[in-house]
């Protein structure tokens, strides 16, 4: 499957997600002040704000390549428009929330995960194919104070990859309309999702020929850093830029597949385009 269809199937459940977590909102409490306005215009309890994104970016082509691929995909979110816009990094998942206050906030999360195909690279002959797959799990966030945010998710692929954990922490400084955001990022993984991407059977290294037999272990997958660059252009358009790198550690990158013909250090860069307006329903 190609990268721009797999994404496009992605963007689709996420915003799926994202619209139920835009109309279960009652599930939801906030000590938050209500907004009254949008684009000049007031708001009411009917008013909801629709956004509709163009995202372009280049990523790598599978976990550890040392090769990348671009993909443009549309997504959309819904919020209520008395709810006050909330900072979400791009490398958040797609929450929908249970709780939430200034200081902290819980709810459930899902998360797109890429495959490896033989079609992306040739040199994966032999290896088994990984199907992409969507990771729902939970998600905590705190704010220990009004420029630093600290983001915990923990999430299970449905395509049975096990768990993976991020720890991201971001320190948001807004700037009249330019919101500067930015700060580290560490994955852990289980067992199951490691053995997956990155262990090499003794029949697959047998038919790669270029590649040892390797079982990867469950630990620290990988450090690195995120940051992101967005500007109101009004309370309709907005810009971001992004981009993150990963450096990945431990069984990962010890790993046969990343050692090859990988690489350790993964990139990604992207913008996204979006556009808001208010809808009653």
């Amino acid at each position: 499957m190609s990268g721009s269809r797999v994404a496009l199937a992605a963007t689709l459940a996420a915003s799926a997600l994202g619209v139920l977590a835009s109309t279960t909102t009652a599930l939801a409490q906030s000590s938050r002040p209500y907004e009254t306005t949008f684009a000049g215009e007031p708001v009411g309890p009917n008013d909801w704000i629709l956004t509709i994104k163009g995202n372009a970016q280049v990523t790598p082509k599978y976990e550890g390549s040392d090769k990348s691929s671009f993909v443009a995909f549309p997504s959309f979110t819904i919020r209520r428009a008395t709810e006050p816009k909330r900072f979400a990094a791009p490398d958040d998942g797609v929450s929908l929330t249970f709780y939430g206050n200034p200081l902290v906030s819980f709810g459930v999360v899902a998360a797109y995960q890429g495959g490896r195909y033989y079609e992306d690279d040739r040199r994966l002959y032999g290896l088994s194919k990984i199907n992409w797959t969507i990771e729902p799990g939970v998600f905590v966030e705190l704010w220990p104070t009004e420029q630093l945010r600290a983001r915990f998710e923990i999430r299970h692929g449905l395509n049975g990859s096990g768990f993976v954990g991020s720890i991201g922490l971001d320190w948001v400084q807004r700037i009249d309309r330019l919101t500067i955001s930015g700060g580290p990022r560490v994955v852990l993984a289980d067992g199951d999702y490691m053995d997956k991407y990155y262990s090499v059977t003794p029949y697959e290294a047998a038919l790669n020929g270029r590649v040892w037999p390797f079982k990867a272990d469950g630990g620290m997958r990988s450090i690195g850093a995120a940051a992101a660059v967005s500007y109101d252009w009004s309370d309709e358009w907005n810009t971001t830029v992004f981009g993150r790198y990963d450096y990945l550690t431990g069984d990962a990158g010890k790993s046969p597949i990343v050692r090859t013909f990988g690489s350790r250090n993964q990139f990604s860069v992207g913008v996204t385009a979006a556009y808001s307006f208010k809808t009653t329903w």
